[in-house]
């Protein structure tokens, strides 16, 4: 599955996952990966749009999504394109708590 509704807009594709800094958070601009895969993210908070926060690399990796911490898999990270916030605390007052589509 590709989601690429950012990119659509013009906006860039941003950096992996894997590769934003501990402790920075992200918007989600695209999801690379297969649909029971992306499926997966979905349901744990992970789609477009969604700012989320790397807590620690490794593998799993930790997330912040919506208040709540995650574990997902390196590989999984990989597949999730991020434009870094400006902000480094911007997930933690992201209330957003809109529903993936």
């Amino acid at each position: 599955m590709h989601s690429n509704a950012q990119a659509d807009q013009g906006q860039a594709s941003g950096i992996s996952l894997d590769k934003l800094q501990p402790g920075r958070c992200g918007l989600v601009v695209d999801v690379v990966t297969d649909t029971d895969d992306a499926k997966r993210l979905m349901a744990m908070g992970v789609c477009v749009g969604r700012i989320i926060k790397l807590e620690q690399l490794g593998d799993p990796m930790i997330l912040q999504v919506v208040g709540t911490k995650l574990g997902v898999s390196k590989r999984l990270g990989a597949a999730v394109n991020v434009i870094p916030c400006e902000e480094k605390s911007c997930a933690e007052r992201d209330g957003s708590g809109m529903e993936c589509p």
